[in-house]
């Protein structure tokens, strides 16, 4: 026993031969949900707390190894503390809607492993998990209560012991009785003590206001209970804590109440109705919601295994060798020669912490990345260097998870690399991952860290046969892996940049700001002394409050200096239109003058890094600088983009689709009207113009074209009536009459759109030309507005997925060409429809052939594909 001067805690533990394990049901699912990415399981069923829960559920079961399971659930009804404070748990954000359709999937797994489902009317989980954890400590077996609320932390005991979830579905921490005492300095129920003293926001019990975590521990250590507090803090206590306790004594009173967990609930609990049996039952549930993994881990737990044909595919089928240990480049050379002589036809490499190598023959090698004296590792370059062997082969495919990323020279692996990281793209964009770990998880496949790269072969065997079950192996030889190579070329290119032009456009934006500065600070007044312009908080306070303008919008969410509100208060307010003018200038120099310029190389160029496994529809984008988003439509936006400038002794060709989308949604939708209009060659904002104002073409005002304009990009976009409206300038009415009008004209464009709808809440995808699946949960939501996105996905995801396979295609072929005719002209840039090449000036003919040709004959649409030449020293001239 160890004492100090006004507790007893207990120490001492007794080896037991008996254990329980009791799961608070609702706080394990929720930090499973937010542990994990949004998961589905390819037919649009979520899937990413039900992965987590079990996962972390089978860990502690064989971790802990008990006799007895069960789970608590809170009744969807108010309990007794609902009727005592009826404001109490205020103010919860409701359930997420993806984890919403988990919950019956966690709870019929558990049904199927026979696993108890505590609930009770009137009492939450808490006190059930409190009640049966009571019996044990009575009937002295040893109970482990797995929780992410720290209010279980009062019924740790001789025999409790709380897990504590810290942090995703991993990290725990053992509370228990001693645990407590060391870091609190009291006996665990005397944290409710604490808690009715501090509150609980989570669960909106006040406690005493103005009295934090340390101030509580510090009151319950010195007088030993929440009510001595209170009865002795008129007489022993001063200052602001005095009062405190004494003007919230009730308050004080009624948290405690709140915060105590009840440990006799009228609940009837069978212990041997807990004990642990078979859980092969959940095992087919498991399959159907394909968490391979987890069905793994259940036979592994309860010591059943299938018959040997109805192995995970995940297992290798040579058996495992034990992981060699490599030091120095040259054994790493030596094994690579072994692999060669040993049959391999698959291999996978693998740089994280260490490096690591695995065959489809069983070997697997790891070895320090870096190193020391101690040590010695191995750097990327020699890693590259050594893996080049494999390039000789004819049989042998190398295994990579994001190849591009290598630093180093990747050109050798080009026609025997295979790519885990794009092939979980292609499977699904939505849940596609950036690390190894994720895309395994993704796939139901377990992680080994002992060496990853036995993982990343495993992973991409299954892939290889989800690909082509799913129809889209082409897609991903075909187009994703060879871009990759096009994309690191162009990486490695770069983009040449005049640093000099820049620093200039610097001075004249920096003098503009103080100019703009001034003349806001003129009609500020005294006012404005000191006032930031780029803090919202400060802006918003300089003019609603010391300025006086009457915001759009009532209370304090309409003090508002976003965009759109100061553009409707710059009619009558002239600081308004300044600080817009301010913005404007102080983006254009911070994000493009003083941002691009340190991303300047050595060479004079910038390195972009191009992104081809991000988005959802399969658009490529760019950061680090995003070169995508440097401005066209302004002349100020155009001053900027004269700043990147071709190579001496180079020009820019600069090669752009000609409204790609219209064209592939004229193809997709089969819309006679439309596809007339593309094979006659006319413009197709002015024929739209003329079908839905019932003009002659020539009769189509500049206007009337706009609009048409604005409608035929919106269709693909999924534009509301409110969202045309608002772009075009006209009342709401008026936007859904132009969009009926529109849609009356092409009638299969409505029906295209429709079908799509229908397609993605009957299959759960949608998919491009080319195979590419958007993945649409959103469909099945309970919520107006998730399945109204879902729609908008629905109808505009496989027009927006087919333009961009065929952009990647033509980048593909343009880059394929270049390189068989040995031109010094490189691919350097693609933003969306645009493909911009630097050319040797007496190869600037040939590369507009081949762009024309590769961008021009890449698919076969009903429709002509068509694409716009332009050149230039710089890329502006190639847009004037």
């Amino acid at each position: 026993m160890r004492y100090n001067n006004t507790e007893c805690v207990c120490i001492w533990r007794k080896t037991m031969a008996e254990k329980i394990v009791l799961v608070d049901g609702y706080s394990l699912m929720y930090r499973a949900f937010h542990a994990l990415p949004i998961l589905d399981n390819g037919e649009g069923v979520y899937t990413n707390a039900v992965y987590g829960f079990m996962n972390m559920l089978l860990k502690v079961l064989s971790e802990e190894a008990p006799q007895y399971l069960a789970v608590a659930f809170d009744e969807h009804e108010k309990t007794f503390r609902h009727i005592h404070y009826d404001a109490y748990k205020a103010g919860r954000a409701p359930t997420p809607e993806e984890l919403r359709p988990q919950i019956p999937l966690i709870r019929e797994m558990l049904e199927k492993m026979g696993v108890p489902q505590l609930s009770l009317k009137g009492y939450e989980a808490d006190d059930l998990l409190g009640t049966v954890s009571q019996m044990c400590e009575d009937k002295k077996i040893e109970c482990v209560i797995v929780t992410g609320d720290r209010d279980a932390y009062q019924l740790a005991g001789d025999y409790t012991t709380i897990l504590y979830t810290k942090r995703g579905i991993t990290e725990t921490e053992r509370v228990t009785s001693q645990w407590i005492y060391d870091k609190y300095g009291v006996t665990p129920k005397k944290m409710i003590d604490i808690k009715g003293l501090m509150g609980d926001a989570s669960d909106n019990i006040p406690g005493v206001p103005g009295v934090g975590e340390k101030t509580a521990i510090k009151l319950v250590t010195q007088f030993g209970s929440l009510e001595e507090a209170l009865d002795k803090a008129e007489t022993e206590l001063k200052g602001a804590v005095r009062m405190r306790l004494i003007e919230n004594r009730e308050q004080a009173l009624d948290s405690k109440y709140l915060a105590t967990i009840v440990r006799d609930a009228p609940l009837e609990f069978d212990f041997e109705k807990a004990r642990i049996g078979s859980f092969q039952p959940v095992v087919e549930l498991m399959r159907k919601l394909k968490l391979r993994s987890l069905v793994e881990k259940v036979q592994k737990f309860t010591g059943e295994d299938e018959n040997a044909s109805d192995k995970e595919i995940t297992e290798a089928d040579a058996p495992k060798k034990p992981v060699v240990s490599l030091e120095g480049a040259s054994a790493l050379e030596n094994a690579i020669d072994e692999i060669l002589k040993s049959g391999a036809k698959a291999v996978s490499a693998f740089v994280g912490e260490r490096f690591s190598l695995a065959t489809d023959q069983g070997d697997r090698f790891s070895m320090n990345m870096d190193g020391d004296l101690l040590s010695p590792g191995i750097q990327v370059w020699e890693i590259l260097i050594a893996l080049k062997a494999f390039s000789n082969s004819a049989q042998i495919r190398l295994v990579f998870h994001n190849i591009k990323a290598f630093d180093g020279d990747i050109a050798p692996f080009e026609k025997i690399a295979e790519d885990a990281m794009l092939a979980a793209y292609v499977l699904n964009p939505q849940r596609n991952g950036k690390t190894l770990e994720e895309n395994c998880a993704f796939s139901d496949v377990p992680f080994s860290r002992e060496c990853p790269a036995d993982s990343l072969l495993m992973l991409f065997e299954k892939q290889t046969l989800d690909m082509q079950r799913d129809g889209v192996w082409d897609l991903y030889r075909e187009v994703e892996l060879p871009l990759a190579f096009v994309l690191r070329d162009m990486e490695d290119a770069g983009f040449r940049v005049d640093t000099d032009y820049l620093l200039s456009l610097g001075k004249i934006y920096k003098a503009r700001i103080d100019d703009i500065t001034g003349k806001i600070m003129e009609e500020a007044g005294a006012k404005g002394a000191g006032v930031n312009l780029n803090s919202p908080k400060q802006l918003a306070k300089l003019l609603y409050e010391d300025m006086g303008i009457k915001p759009l919008k009532g209370g304090k969410a309409g003090q508002s200096t976003a965009q759109e509100i100061l553009e409707e208060l710059s009619e009558d307010y002239p600081i308004c239109a300044l600080i817009l003018e301010y913005r404007k200038y102080q983006k254009l120099n911070s994000t493009y003058v003083e941002g691009l310029i340190p991303k300047c190389g050595k060479d004079g160029r910038i390195h972009t890094s191009f992104e081809q496994a991000v988005t959802g529809t399969g658009r490529i984008s760019s950061r680090d600088p995003n070169l995508q988003n440097i401005p066209v439509r302004t002349e100020l936006g155009r001053e900027i983009r004269r700043a990147f400038v071709a190579g001496e002794g180079c020009v820019l060709v600069d090669a752009d689709y000609s409204q790609i989308e219209l064209r592939v949604l004229a193809h997709m939708s089969g819309d006679s009207g439309m596809q007339g209009a593309f094979n006659r060659d006319e413009d197709i904002h002015t024929r739209t113009a003329a079908e839905v104002y019932g003009v002659e073409i020539e009769n189509v005002s500049r206007e009337m074209r706009s609009n048409a304009k604005a409608v035929n990009f919106g269709i693909v976009y999924g534009i509301s009536d409110f969202g045309l409206a608002k772009n075009i300038g006209v009342s709401r009415y008026e936007a859904a009459e132009f969009i009926k009008k529109y849609l009356d004209r092409y009638p299969n464009v409505k029906r295209y759109m429709d079908e799509q709808v229908a397609v993605g809440k009957a299959q759960g995808y949608v998919s491009t030309m080319l195979g590419r699946r958007r993945y649409l949960p959103e469909l099945q939501s309970s919520s107006f507005n998730m399945r109204s996105f879902g729609e908008r996905a629905a109808m505009n995801s496989p027009i927006q997925g087919t333009a961009a396979d065929i952009i990647k295609l033509a980048m593909v072929r343009v880059h394929k060409e270049l390189k068989n005719r040995n031109l010094k002209s490189h691919l350097i840039l693609q933003v969306h429809d645009e493909l911009i090449v630097e050319a040797v000036e007496s190869e600037k003919e040939l590369v507009q052939e081949i762009l024309i040709s590769g961008m021009e004959s890449v698919t076969r649409l009903s429709v002509p594909l068509k694409a716009e030449l332009s050149t230039g020293g710089n890329w502006n001239e190639c847009k004037s």
